[in-house]
């Protein structure tokens, strides 16, 4: 049984007077064993699926299922243990920890409201959890503001996984920190998953990440996933060419072969994202058919929204 999978949703917002959708046909599966990566360009539509799976924002159509049960349907209780089980991780530190609460209180918070361990052990417990994210105790009595990028990072991962999570969803958690902290917060989560056994949808742009760490990938651009599998035959052999193309802007990768893509002004992103392959502009190998919405595929275990045949 997958804890949260998605069926066929979709999320439109107004735009003046244009409807943009930014999640259509939605369907993904995580569970505890998953590292799952979602990965895309700025504006695609990574965060609004986030928002979506933390029942944030409401989809237009379609489902949401924790353990088989509708999010959106279901029991005051089953809804605090639905909140209890799937955990986030915001990509700024800085505004998603309050600035008035000492990061003590912070940590405490989530055992406080869940009452998931008796008063008594409330203490040991987080003391016990910070000295798992490569903190001490000496930060108890700090603000968020007298912390360090890198420390209140750990902080809000350590608040997360306090209440001991089936799913963590990190919505691009590293992208403002420099290199060396983002490899030490990556193996950090890496380690506490293998530790608490929970599953990790991580969202991100950076591709090196998601090679490094996630077992499968889900490519998305401009609303659709467009291609799904393990990340080691995604990487290997992309066959979306918006995959490809991803692929080839790693510096370093594929540098002697790589083909220059075409520049799109926001405009035109946001004419072809109404009707049709929303990658047609900048495809090399458009065809006609391309103008109409492309199908979803299953070739070598993995999904693919393209009309190319492989």
């Amino acid at each position: 049984m997958n804890i949260l999978e998605t069926l066929n949703i979709y999320k439109t917002f107004k735009l003046k007077n244009l409807e943009i959708s930014a999640v259509e046909d939605l369907n993904l599966k995580i569970d505890t064993s998953d590292f799952f990566a979602l990965v895309g360009e700025s504006g695609s539509g990574k965060s609004t699926v986030a928002k979506l799976l933390l029942r944030l924002i409401r989809p237009d159509r379609g489902k949401i299922l924790f353990k088989d049960r509708d999010i959106w349907h279901i029991e005051k209780e089953e809804l605090k243990f639905f909140r209890r089980s799937v955990q986030v991780v915001f990509q700024d530190p800085y505004t998603s920890l309050n600035p008035r609460m000492k990061i003590y209180r912070i940590i405490e918070e989530p055992l406080r409201i869940h009452k998931v361990f008796p008063p008594e052990e409330t203490k040991a417990k987080i003391i016990e959890m910070i000295k798992r994210v490569g903190l001490n105790e000496e930060i108890f009595t700090l603000y968020p503001h007298q912390l360090s990028g890198g420390q209140r990072q750990r902080v809000a991962i350590a608040r997360a996984l306090i209440l001991s999570p089936s799913i963590l969803i990190a919505d691009e958690p590293l992208s403002s920190l420099d290199v060396s902290l983002q490899a030490s917060l990556l193996n950090l989560l890496i380690e506490m998953r293998e530790i608490r056994e929970f599953g990790i949808l991580f969202i991100t742009h950076d591709l090196n990440i998601v090679r490094t760490a996630s077992n499968k990938v889900a490519v998305m651009h401009l609303g659709r996933i467009v291609e799904e599998g393990e990340t080691e035959k995604i990487f290997k052999e992309p066959l979306h060419p918006y995959t490809k193309t991803l692929l080839n802007s790693i510096p370093g990768f594929h540098r002697r072969t790589r083909k220059k893509t075409i520049c799109l002004s926001s405009e035109e992103f946001i004419a072809w994202s109404l009707t049709g392959c929303r990658f047609y502009p900048r495809c090399q190998y458009k065809m006609p058919e391309c103008k109409d919405n492309p199908p979803l595929k299953i070739i070598d275990g993995r999904k693919l929204r393209c009309f190319l045949n492989f």
